[in-house]
């Protein structure tokens, strides 16, 4: 079985590594900014050994941005998501988007972005549906679909045993507090936990964590807690506020934390806000007319 590994301890990030006796697959290569650092911290596991392949949990910036730097020092990785973010990735205004973020991120944390930084590497070499099976020499990896915090969400089961969840299920803020990150559906969200528990995963980590601990009963039962207690406080926000202004205020109240490791850009923030209080809406039939004060 493969040693799984946390790589972004120090921001928060993103980015895991399965390091198998022959093969090595890394998983979301994290921030742009940050590149160069990860770099250091896989050879300092890895030493010379090349990495094989490379899955994304979703095509966000945050996730995607240091593809550039990863493939320049390992061009023959490939790199395998799901079959929407491939579509997402080809489109030029996502790659606008995605260096907007990443040089708003570096610029957050007292640096730029490298000088020969480019998107154009940012894509897919194959693309996923979920439910596959991907033998990367000795590393086995499954994929499931977990869509909510976006269409294109995948978490991914290493060796049958360690499980990457995507942000779908949720993230753990600075104060161990639960934090919900749908941005497109709720309901697939709490869908995307049961797929997650039903998984067989012996040990749960997630991406801006890290390990959580052994995946038992309660820990799921947690994290589908926490989801239901962010619906109803959004439901909360969206009836106390009428304007969409006064609205996304409250959720920089309630869920923003600009003190977390790493930085995020209010932008950033502010988009998914906006994404999740479309969502509750959407999913619960809200209007301003008949759901206001």
């Amino acid at each position: 079985m493969s040693q799984f590994y946390y790589l972004n301890d120090e921001i928060f990030g993103s980015c895991h590594l399965a390091v198998g006796e022959k093969n090595t697959v890394l998983f979301d290569p994290g921030m742009a900014w940050y590149g160069e650092k990860t770099v250091e911290n896989i050879k300092a596991i890895i030493g010379e050994r090349p990495i094989d392949a490379v899955f994304l949990t979703h095509s966000h910036y945050d996730h995607v941005g240091a593809l550039p730097i990863i493939k320049k020092y390992w061009p023959d990785a490939m790199v395998f998501g799901a079959a929407y973010a491939g579509r997402v990735l080809s489109k030029l205004s996502a790659k606008r988007l995605i260096r907007e973020l990443s040089a708003s991120a570096a610029e957050l944390n007292g640096t730029t972005l490298p000088d020969d930084y480019s998107t154009r590497s940012i894509q897919l070499d194959q693309m996923l549906i979920g439910g596959e099976t991907i033998n990367v020499g000795d590393v086995c990896v499954q994929s499931i679909k977990t869509v909510g915090h976006t269409k294109d969400c995948l978490s991914y089961l290493i060796d049958g045993h360690d499980l990457l969840a995507s942000e779908t299920i949720g993230s753990i803020n600075t104060k161990d507090d639960y934090m919900p990150q749908f941005l497109v559906s709720c309901e697939e969200a709490m869908k995307s936990i049961d797929s997650c528990r039903n998984s067989g995963a012996k040990k749960l980590w997630l991406t801006h964590h890290g390990e959580v601990g052994e995946a038992t009963p309660e820990l799921w039962q947690w994290f589908e807690d926490g989801l239901t207690s962010a619906k109803s406080r959004i439901l909360e926000i969206i009836r106390d506020n009428e304007t969409p202004e006064e609205q996304l205020k409250a959720m920089e109240e309630v869920f923003w934390r600009p003190e977390k490791k790493g930085g995020w850009p209010q932008k950033a923030f502010d988009l998914n806000a906006e994404s999740m209080l479309k969502t509750i809406k959407s999913e619960n039939f809200l209007s301003h007319s008949k759901f206001t004060k």
